[in-house]
């Protein structure tokens, strides 16, 4: 009977294009895994050059190319990778990726490269994300958080914190056999840690919102009864006409998005006056349409016309209600008006003298400000907040004298949560879903 084969499949040898647009002045072709360096040899006339030194090659296709060898594992996957910089164009590109791919290569799909280098223990999964976060970013903040998550600065905080813990779980455990050797002082002493974790961690997240409005581009909506003045003041704010201003009421049918400079970039948004006492479908879509986009707004500008009859404060908070974590700036049109109605607490505005807009845009700049910033993204936060329960729970046992046994499965489950955030759980790496999800969003090549 033959037995099987036990032996390990090897990786497969991938190849990918490393640069942006294959049409630049010179694009990288990237080959990483065990037969990278003999399949760049397959394309080559001559020999490889000397390890991470470039020289200039001709491929057996024709084309000319900068070669870079970087043997594994001081590579960026921590394999074997090979670097082809060639010219650029389409078509060139792709032929060269063709013969690598003709030589024994398998086309490299999403992250296939970033999470080579965290299986390789070149990257934790926070830098891995922060690499994605640097291709993705749209604004100023977001690129420096997503520099600094690839500079390791959450992970090491993250190692700290998870080192107290492995710490303090491991005493715990040390007790498990001999509970009678526990004093009522040595489980005040463990809640008392468990506590400090608990409150580093919640600092976190409290800071959490600060480093997404820094990482996005705040959405302030302008919202209120038609003909309050939204889009004139829409227009006044930008310094250019970009909203179609008419007395007719329901002119506007549609939201206008246009990019407004303050302290930082936001986006500005007028919408349909809102109303119900229309048959107008058209306008009705429009009122809509502006109330989704209050459901998605940082800050909200409320306006309402000095010349025009006050709205009931319940009728206000309706139209409001899906804007429940907006911040509300409260302010009435047309003070330029002969005796504009005036109601304290408000910001009265002019779009056509420009009065009270300064105090405007301060009131904005202020709204928008991110505050204190953690630098954590989404599943960073998910983690953080699933280990802070954990945490909890260890206090809660502690209190009520529930055992040793639960208070260290729950200090187990807060070390396994924590360590996520950098990919590495008290119980190995984590799970395969997890790891698709983050690296399915990446590009080809990267």
């Amino acid at each position: 009977m033959m037995e099987p084969d036990l032996e390990p499949t090897p990786p497969a040898t991938i190849v990918g294009v490393a640069t942006g647009r294959p049409d630049g002045g010179v694009a990288i072709v990237r080959l990483s895994g065990p037969a990278a360096r003999t399949i760049a040899a397959a394309m080559l006339t001559g020999e490889l050059p000397e390890p991470r030194v470039a020289a200039l090659r001709r491929l057996v296709l024709g084309e000319r190319a900068l070669v870079l060898d970087m043997p594994g594992p001081r590579s960026f996957t921590g394999e074997d990778v090979v670097e082809l910089h060639v010219h650029g164009g389409e078509r060139n590109v792709g032929q060269v990726v063709e013969a690598a791919l003709a030589a024994g290569a398998s086309p490299a799909g999403p992250g296939d490269f970033t999470r080579r280098a965290f299986e390789h223990g070149r990257l934790s999964l926070d830098q891995a994300e922060g690499i994605a976060a640097i291709i993705g970013a749209q604004t100023q903040g977001a690129l420096d958080q997503a520099r600094r998550l690839v500079a390791g600065e959450l992970g090491r905080a993250v190692e700290a914190v998870h080192g107290r813990l492995r710490l303090l779980r491991v005493e715990v455990e040390a007790n498990l056999d001999f509970p009678e050797d526990v004093s009522a002082a040595d489980e005040a002493r463990f809640a008392e840690t468990a506590a400090s974790l608990r409150v580093e961690l919640e600092g976190w997240l409290a800071r959490f919102e600060g480093g997404r409005r820094a990482r996005e581009r705040a959405r302030v909506v302008l919202a209120g009864p038609p003909n309050a003045g939204k889009s004139s003041l829409f227009n006044a704010l930008l310094g250019r006409s970009r909203a179609l201003v008419s007395p007719t009421a329901g002119t506007t049918r549609d939201f206008v998005e246009a990019e407004l400079e303050l302290e930082r970039s936001v986006a500005l948004v007028d919408t349909a006056g809102l109303r119900e006492a229309s048959e107008d479908a058209i306008e009705l879509a429009g009122v809509a349409l502006g109330q989704d986009q209050l459901a998605g707004a940082d800050v909200v500008i409320w306006l309402e016309g000095a010349d025009q009859p006050a709205l009931a404060e319940s009728e206000r908070q309706r139209w409001l209600e899906g804007a429940d974590t907006a911040t509300v700036i409260p302010a009435l049109a047309k003070a330029d008006l002969d005796s504009p109605r005036v109601v304290a607490g408000w910001l009265s505005l002019s779009a056509h003298t420009g009065a009270g807009l300064d105090d405007l845009r301060r009131a904005l700049a202020d709204a928008v400000r991110p505050g204190e910033q953690w630098i954590g993204l989404a599943r960073h936060r998910q983690c953080a907040a699933e280990a802070v329960e954990a945490l909890g729970e260890v206090e809660a046992q502690l209190r009520e004298g529930l055992g040793l046994e639960l208070v260290a499965f729950s200090l187990a489950v807060a070390q396994t949560r924590l360590g996520a955030i950098t990919g590495h759980t008290g119980l190995g790496p984590v799970g395969e879903e997890v790891l698709h999800a983050i690296f399915s969003s990446f590009c080809i090549g990267k």
